[in-house]
């Protein structure tokens, strides 16, 4: 081995840190999904609470805007996350880790292998054949903004009904 490679102890601690920054990203993630419910909640509450079509409009521009930004973290996450499996993976091969015995390598092994994700487009939404947990996320993403224009439509057609027009607003 020479001066410039790295020790099983460096290598190690590298794999640790993949993981937990593979971990990080995906409670971030998890957390936009949080804040977006909280905010879907509190559009419904303002809402009913002022019955008026511009509070529901800025209540629900913000959930859309929040909704937007999640889908966008969800994308940069994932990208993230393809790039921190393909250091785990080397790291694992370097510690000779990958063995049937142990950690099998994804060709050999369907459902053990550690492998690399698959890469994220937006319109996998609207791919009933994409089921993993980075698609279920943004899934719920685009189901808030569409809850929240739900929402802000039924203000306005209620707004509608009772004025005869846009005059409540």
């Amino acid at each position: 081995m020479s001066d410039l490679d790295p020790d099983s102890d460096s290598v190690r601690l590298a794999l640790e840190l993949a993981w937990r920054d593979h971990h990080n990203a995906r409670d971030q993630t998890w957390r936009a999904v949080q804040i977006e419910a909280v905010l879907g909640a509190g559009l419904v509450t303002v809402d009913a609470q002022f019955g008026k079509l511009a509070a529901t409009a800025a209540a629900a521009m913000l959930v859309g805007l929040v909704g937007l930004f999640g889908i966008w973290i969800s994308l940069h996450h994932r990208v993230l996350e393809r790039r921190k499996f393909v250091h785990i993976v080397n790291f694992e091969r370097f510690l000779r880790l990958q063995r049937k015995d142990l950690i099998p390598v994804a060709k050999e092994d369907s459902e053990g292998g550690v492998t690399l994700p698959a890469r994220l487009s937006f319109w996998a939404v609207f791919n009933p054949r994409r089921r993993n947990t980075s698609v279920f996320i943004l899934r719920i993403h685009v189901a808030v903004i569409l809850f929240a224009l739900i929402v802000l439509l039924a203000r306005l057609y209620a707004t509608r009904q009772a004025t005869g027009g846009f005059g409540g607003v």
